[in-house]
């Protein structure tokens, strides 16, 4: 019995795909939050665009 215990504790097949759904979580967060904040400015940017036409140019 414990042979069998020392056995499964040691056995490391199944760790690379767990390593790699972590690291492909933590890369889809970093991409969320990035692309969280570049949406935040793009929409700040467009948003200060004005459209009225009281751009205070000269009126000739």
């Amino acid at each position: 019995m414990k042979i069998l215990l020392s056995k499964l504790i040691n056995d490391e097949s199944g760790v690379t795909a767990v390593e790699y759904a972590l690291m492909a979580a933590a890369a889809a967060a970093v991409v969320g939050v990035a692309g969280a904040a570049f949406y935040t400015k793009l929409e700040t940017a467009f948003n200060a665009i004005d459209l009225t036409g009281s751009g205070g140019g000269s009126s000739n």
